[in-house]
């Protein structure tokens, strides 16, 4: 993967996750959504369709399923699949694991601290008027935002406060976090390690349906088929369908041109071919029926990719990023299994799906 296709760094997400000993808690009565496991406390089946009911238990805090659905507000009742419920309900555990930890450590977050969070959101989104179409989008309103910033605050206060207890205090009770310092050194031995992830690249994706013919007669032929062929796409044909049904070339027919380098297209299409594939289709275009040579074609563009060479001076932004991402999330590891050593969780296997 190169590395302008990484993931901007993520926030410090010290959300925890693992699974500790434990099954219903005493005096609780069996889960009306999930049941006692079998032996061994391990859940195998979960209903896909459940709205209401205990989801998971953390210590002494509860998450719903409705908790759950109320995350996925902004998604479409038809995608909201199985896996995606398991993994916010995973979400909205650790965070409250994590709360806990907070409070135990007597953590707490002034109004100013959240003011002066909001207003750095609001400037970073380009002003109040793009910060309020940016909560429409995700479906918030400020007062669940600000609950939202608070709790994000309080998980980076929590991690600073173990960080310098582990350094002052070590023993047991501190996971041993380290800090996310990258040096230059590191940053540099990188970049001479992965030398691919920073070459120039130029690549096409595309579907394409590719017609032959001999004559020029034949050539009339074959274009009135393309015609027709561009008439049924309007419709709401099937490009990859068509493609398949209708070209007669082995390449074309039913074959998904993934990752194409400009220079591979060269072998295959003519100059004025891989200019209009890589210089003036956008994705998601189709093209009208393209001559070249022996056959006539109609072009699909889904992606193209289009990066330079990034000298050490560019990348090691991006590099110093991803290695301080990759300590963050071994110390997320170290304090996860940090603060589950005493914890209470049911189901007990639920961070092991």
């Amino acid at each position: 993967m190169r590395m302008s296709r990484w993931i901007a760094p993520l926030l410090i997400g010290l959300c925890v996750a693992a699974c500790s000993k434990g099954g219903r808690a005493p005096g609780e009565s069996s889960n009306p959504v999930l049941a006692e496991p079998p032996e061994g406390g391990v859940f195998t089946v979960i209903p896909p369709n459940v709205t209401e009911g205990i989801a998971a238990r953390i210590n002494n805090e509860i998450v719903t399923w409705k908790d759950v659905l109320d995350t996925l507000k902004q998604v479409k009742t038809e995608d909201i699949t199985l896996e995606l419920r398991m993994s916010r309900l995973r979400e909205l555990a650790e965070e409250r694991l994590f709360l806990q930890a907070a409070r135990l450590n007597q953590l707490t977050i002034s109004e100013q601290d959240v003011d002066d969070a909001m207003m750095r959101e609001v400037k970073n989104a380009g002003g109040e008027e793009e910060f309020e179409k940016y909560l429409r989008i995700k479906g918030k309103t400020k007062t669940e935002y600000r609950e939202e910033l608070r709790r994000t605050l309080l998980r980076y206060k929590l991690f600073r406060h173990l960080l310098q207890k582990s350094w002052t205090q070590p023993g047991r009770d501190t996971p041993g976090l380290m800090l996310d310092f990258v040096a230059p050194e590191e940053i540099r031995r990188y970049f001479g390690a992965h030398p691919e992830q920073f070459r120039a690249i130029e690549h096409a994706t595309f579907w394409r349906i590719g017609l032959q013919f001999s004559t020029d007669r034949e050539e009339e032929g074959k274009r009135e088929i393309a015609e027709s062929i561009l008439r049924k796409i309007e419709e709401g044909g099937e490009f990859s369908m068509m493609a398949w049904f209708y070209s007669d070339i082995p390449r074309a027919r039913g074959y998904h041109e993934r990752g194409t380098p400009r220079e591979e297209a060269g072998k295959f299409y003519s100059p004025d071919t891989v200019q209009l594939l890589f210089d003036r289709m956008k994705e998601g275009e189709i093209s009208p029926i393209v001559k070249d040579g022996k056959t006539l074609n109609i072009f699909k563009l889904e992606q193209k990719v289009n990066q330079k060479e990034e000298p050490f001076e560019d990348a090691q932004v991006k590099i110093r990023s991803f290695l301080e991402h990759e300590r963050r999330e071994k110390n997320r590891q170290m304090l996860r299994d940090h603060l589950l050593k005493g914890a209470y969780l049911w189901p007990a296997d639920l961070f092991d799906r």
